[in-house]
This record gives C-alpha cells, sequence and structure tokens, in this order.
C-alpha cells in the first residue's frame, strides 16, 4: 500500500494526527454536503423517481465496505424470489468512450470498471455503468425488462431516487474516527445512519446485520476448470495478491484456511499487468475475483483465483426480505 494511503488510514483508524487544515477541510466538506443535501430537499435540485422500485447499496464511508459481494448476492436472492433485478454502478476507474454503458460478460474492464464486470459475470444480470446513475438507470429500465433496480454505491449520489437504502460497514474499521473528509473517513455525517433503512456489516458482529466470507473454490486463472483443494496451498510459501479498499479482509481468510502468507497489498482497482507477476513466477500467487477480471489476457499457471461465497445469516436475510417486501409492489 503506498505511503499516502498509509497515512490516510493512520488518521482515519488510529491514532494518526489530525492537523488543523485536516480539520479545516472537513468544515468545507461538511458545509458542501449539508447544502447539497438541502437543495435536493428544498426542491432546487432534482430528485427523479423511476417507474422501477430502487434499492441502494452504498456506504457513508470513503473505500470499501463490503458493496460488491453484497450487490451480487441481493440480485441473486432477488432472481431467486422471482423478480427481475437490474443493476446500475457508476464504473469507477473506468475510461469509456459511450455513457452510459451496458456491461456484457466479456467487456473491458478498463472501459466498464472491475467491480462492474464482476458483477455482469457472477449475476448473468443486466448491468450498466454511468457517472450519471439517472441516465444510466433509464437506459436499463428503457432495454431491458427489469422490475426492481440495485444502485451500487449510489448513497451520496441524491438526484437518483429510491425505495431503501442498505449501508455497508466494515466490521474492522466501522466508521473509523467519526470524523469526516479529509479529517476521517465519512461521507456524510455519522447521524446519517439513523435515517437508513438497513445497515450491514461486512465481517462478524454480534447483535448486527453481517455478511462472512466462505472460500467456496480455487482455481487457475482463466480456467475455472482447473480446481485445487485449500490444503494444495499449506505448508508451502504463496503470495496473496489483492487490489481491494481493505486487503486485509482477503489475507485473513486465507490465513483462518490454513495457510502461511507472503501478504503483498495494492491500491484498490490497481490495473494488473503481467509484470506485478513476474517476481513471483517460481511462487503459487492467490488473488482476489475482482482482480482477476482484468487478468483475461494472462496465462500464468501459478495464478490463482480465490472464489469466494457470501454467508449471510438467517436474521440479516430475514430482515433484507422484510425491505423486499415493503419495496416490491
Amino acid at each position: 500500500m503506498p505511503m499516502n494511503e498509509d497515512k490516510i488510514r493512520l488518521r482515519w483508524y488510529g491514532n494518526g494526527k489530525v492537523s488543523w487544515w485536516h480539520l479545516l477541510g472537513t468544515k468545507l466538506f461538511s458545509f458542501v454536503v449539508a447544502t447539497r443535501k438541502r437543495l435536493y430537499k428544498l426542491g432546487l435540485l432534482k430528485v427523479h423517481r423511476l417507474k422501477v422500485p430502487v434499492i441502494v447499496v452504498g456506504n457513508i464511508t470513503a473505500g470499501g465496505g463490503g458493496k460488491t459481494p453484497m450487490v451480487i448476492w441481493l440480485a441473486a436472492h432477488l432472481k431467486s424470489l422471482g423478480y427481475r433485478p437490474g443493476i446500475i454502478s457508476r464504473g469507477y476507474g473506468g475510461k469509456r468512450k459511450v455513457e452510459p454503458m451496458f456491461v456484457t460478460a466479456n467487456a473491458n474492464p478498463s472501459a466498464t470498471g472491475d467491480e462492474p464486470l464482476l458483477m455482469a459475470k457472477k449475476t448473468q444480470l443486466p448491468v450498466m455503468v454511468g457517472k450519471d446513475r439517472v441516465k444510466a438507470a433509464k437506459a436499463l429500465i428503457q432495454n431491458y425488462p427489469v422490475n426492481v433496480l440495485i444502485a451500487d454505491d449510489g448513497m451520496q449520489h441524491l438526484a437518483l431516487g429510491r425505495d431503501a437504502e442498505i449501508v455497508m460497514l466494515d466490521a474492522k474499521w466501522r466508521t473509523g474516527n467519526h470524523m469526516m473528509i479529509p479529517a476521517g473517513p465519512l461521507r456524510e455525517p455519522l447521524e446519517r445512519l439513523n435515517s437508513v433503512d438497513l445497515v450491514v456489516f461486512k465481517g462478524m458482529i454480534e447483535q448486527q446485520h453481517h455478511y462472512d466470507f466462505a472460500i467456496e473454490a480455487i482455481h487457475q486463472l482463466n480456467h475455472v476448470n482447473a480446481l485445487k483443494d485449500v490444503s494444495d496451498f499449506r505448508n508451502k510459501k504463496v503470495v496473496a495478491m489483492a487490489g481491494i479498499a481493505n486487503p486485509d479482509s482477503f489475507f485473513s481468510l486465507l490465513s483462518a484456511a490454513g495457510m502461511a502468507i507472503v501478504k503483498q497489498p495494492l491500491p484498490d482497482h490497481h490495473e494488473l499487468s503481467e509484470a506485478d507477476f513476474e517476481p513471483h513466477q517460481d511462487t503459487l500467487v492467490l488473488i482476489t475475483e475482482k482482480d482477476a477480471v482484468k487478468c483475461e489476457h494472462m496465462n500464468f499457471s501459478h495464478v490463482w483465483v480465490v472464489k469466494m461465497q457470501v454467508v449471510v445469516p438467517d436474521n440479516t436475510q430475514q430482515a433484507i426480505n422484510e425491505l423486499i417486501e415493503r419495496v416490491m409492489p
């Protein structure tokens, strides 16, 4: 992880120094957030209501809170209940010539962004990316017979009307020092949690709604039928590489499975290249599914992909079912 990210994480989640200019920046940011929200509330900025219900899965903190796995799980769950969900996302990191853009399972991640491409691959449902979520949503509704939309990371996109909000928080980091950007990790004031429909933690917390991860399978990069058991990675040198917001969650999962790993965190949305793997040609390398979608042009026999399964406890699933019943006509 780059040094500046280390400093930010220490300030936000540890005992790092919060300087006067961080506090000044926080005051300015808080003012902008509050003013923008007031303009929407007064009707001076328009909130667009859509023809189908919208469920927002987002967070009030910067960085990952487990949104993507929840979006994928929720989409599959809605489909299992007989609904026809579609997904909209900003497509962070994607450089597109067309806005909005429909994401196919074989799309170029440099255009779509890695997370939307992973969603399209794993759900086999319509996914639309666009900086303007309203345009993306309308395009999806117009072109596909969806009857409910999941908005990935749409909490602060206030132009998009919504019928329910699910906020994701990381069980380890939670809300950090409870301060807003840049002094802390919050995109919105902490009391925003009081107005959302559901708060779900990535990682187990007693008496709180949460989900956890389990290793479903480990397959060779770009060869999904070439499988290895978890035990094949024990008692061997294994490099764990992760370009996700909170790589420690991936590393912890592998360690809990009995692997002695060499951790190699990368910046979130890092564009993996052959050069990242070349130093480890004689070592087994494990990567995330999110990173694997950016490696489809590579052929490395020593690189393996950890396919993770989201495990949702019964009480959390029941709360989500109740939310769906309220939202769906």
